[in-house]
């Protein structure tokens, strides 16, 4: 087996036991140098490691006096250090925290807050009127207090509403006092500290419950399995409240002493990254898809693909007796993205190989990684030095996991089943669900279909809830065609159903073409496009997962907060 880079235990911490652990730690090993960079009014602000650890001791204390320490806190906001300082504030003081996803409509919002029995909620003004009209309604609600991140210190509390900058300045006070109420606290490891909701409507969410042991452990696992450093700067562009981007990017950075810059808006990914020039970034697929579009296209619009493919062929032999001129050769495609990007860190769905290839003839690295929030969420990474070794595995299983395969079929595969301590405490007054998830032997089921080669390096061949069960037994992995059709540079975004025509399944594309290069054509002529391409991928496919019927669509798939098809809403 691959052994990962001990990147943490360079950095001498042998026993994240806890997140208050991960404060201290890093407050002492990194100090003033910058952990959060965000700009505002064209001014530049950093928050060090040093403050990071005050503020959080301070709101902390805060919440002491308030009663709320130890109580069910919700934050909705966009990624901002206050984001982090109230997560780590909460959780720290043995209370849990509720991360909500801004992009939910206001009545999932408060349906999850009062689902979480909430006592506290921090938002910034950009939710003031949904929260703070939810705070004048409803006498018979849990939520008491809400904390406005952007009201003035100095300024007046409206009732119930109070100002996250002025309970700083309040903790601040007490702690010069001698207030050491939060900051003495015994962490209890294995008391839920977090209640994630998962994707899905109001009713079909479920809230996973985890302990400072499954994040720590988690984040201590990510730390040692990827080449980051102290001086690495990121770009944060996954949504602050998705487990992937709080405990890959948030935390496990933090125990490293690495940057992390403010992405405002998803419309703003290419400037900030002209701006922060990051070394590092952590994406999800889109994101990657995106990119590697946007070097083809710019190449294509020069008229120097053959170019380039000619370069690539010459740089790929001069690596091979020890000469690595890819970052000069191809300077042009790694300034589009700040010029210093040098890895990606890539999970959250199903990754385009071919991607990794592309990216890496061009001197970016591709780890790809896999997980579920019910594992807090990291399963597996692939080493940095091992991405072209083992292009399309999801990773090497983490030491912290037992990782096997339950009920493999003629070609091996079966669903992927993980022990360890990431592994959640279970969905939040949902037994039942919770009892279904777990092998009697306390494994918990993915729900992923794969294998495990003899390295230990996970494959996923697809979804168990999506696989597509012939009459004649045979099985079909949807994400197989779609890897084919995502071949088809036409083609933006794609997704593979089963359709019941007179008793029989119907292998049905659905797709959606890239718009921007048909420019000037009609939809008719695009969608004959299209088809005829889709259709030319039956000439690569056995006979039973041949495509039966394809739809070209106007409108891109509806999308989770963490840019994932929501398949459930295909027909």
């Amino acid at each position: 087996m691959s052994a990962f880079p001990k990147t943490f235990i360079r950095n001498k911490v042998e026993n994240l036991k806890d997140l208050k652990t991960l404060v201290e730690h890093s407050k002492r090993m990194y100090g003033d140098m910058p952990y959060f960079t965000y700009r505002k009014d064209e001014v530049i602000y950093n928050v060090s490691f040093n403050k990071m650890s005050g503020y959080i001791n301070r709101l902390g204390t805060a919440f002491h006096k308030l009663g709320i320490m130890g109580k069910n806190t919700a934050v909705l906001s966009e990624t901002r250090y206050e984001w982090i300082v109230s997560y780590l504030a909460t959780v720290n003081g043995n209370g849990v925290i509720v991360p909500l996803d801004k992009e939910l409509m206001p009545e999932q919002i408060i349906n999850f807050i009062e689902r979480a029995n909430v006592t506290c909620v921090i938002y910034s003004e950009a939710f003031a009127e949904l929260i703070e009209g939810y705070a004048k309604n409803g006498a018979d609600k849990a939520a008491n207090c809400f904390i406005n991140m952007d009201l003035s210190a100095d300024g007046e509390s409206r009732d119930n509403i109070l100002s996250w900058q002025g309970l700083i300045k309040t903790g601040e006070e007490l702690l010069k006092n001698n207030c050491t109420d939060f900051t003495d606290v015994k962490i209890d490891r294995d008391k839920a500290c977090a209640y994630l909701f998962t994707s899905g409507t109001t009713g079909t969410s479920k809230a996973v419950m985890l302990s400072h042991r499954n994040i720590a452990s988690n984040v201590y696992c990510a730390a040692c399995s990827v080449d980051f450093y102290s001086d690495d700067k990121l770009v944060s562009v996954l949504p602050a409240h998705h487990t992937y981007e709080t405990t890959c990017t948030f935390l496990a950075t933090y125990s490293l002493g690495v940057n992390i810059c403010q992405n405002e808006s998803l419309k703003l990914v290419l400037r900030n990254f002209q701006f922060y020039k990051p070394t590092k970034l952590v994406l999800v697929p889109l994101f990657v898809d995106n990119m590697v579009k946007k070097i083809w296209d710019e190449i294509d619009k020069k008229g120097k693909r053959k170019t380039v493919e000619m370069a690539v062929t010459a740089s790929n032999a001069l690596r091979k007796i020890g000469i690595d001129v890819r970052r000069k050769l191809f300077k042009d495609v790694i300034n589009a993205f700040g010029g210093r990007l040098e890895l990606i860190i890539c999970g959250g769905a199903p990754l385009n190989p071919e991607h990794v290839v592309t990216l890496d003839n061009f001197g970016i690295k591709i780890c790809q990684g896999y997980g579920t929030t019910e594992c807090a969420p990291l399963i597996s990474v692939v080493p940095h030095d091992m991405t072209m070794k083992k292009v399309g595995s999801v990773g090497h299983f983490i030491f912290s996991n037992e990782v096997k395969i339950d009920g493999r079929d003629e070609n091996g595969y079966g669903e992927i089943l993980v022990r360890g301590d990431n592994v959640m405490l279970g969905y939040l007054d949902n037994e039942q669900a919770t009892l279904e998830v777990f092998t009697e032997d306390g494994f918990y089921r993915t729900g992923d279909v794969g294998y495990v080669d003899g390295e230990g390096y996970i494959y996923i061949t697809g979804r168990k809830k999506n696989i597509i069960i012939l009459s004649n037994g045979k099985n079909i992995y949807p994400e197989e065609i779609e890897e084919y059709l995502q071949k088809i540079t036409e083609i933006k975004e794609c997704a593979v159903i089963s359709r019941k025509n007179d008793g029989d399944e119907n292998i049905t594309a659905l797709i959606v073409p890239d718009f921007e290069k048909f420019e000037g054509k009609e939809f008719s002529e695009i969608e004959k496009y299209i088809t005829e391409k889709a259709q030319e991928i039956n000439k690569m496919l056995p006979l039973y997962k041949k495509i039966t019927e394809i739809e070209v669509r106007k409108e891109e798939f509806e999308k989770t907060a963490s840019r994932k098809i929501k398949r459930h809403l295909l027909k």
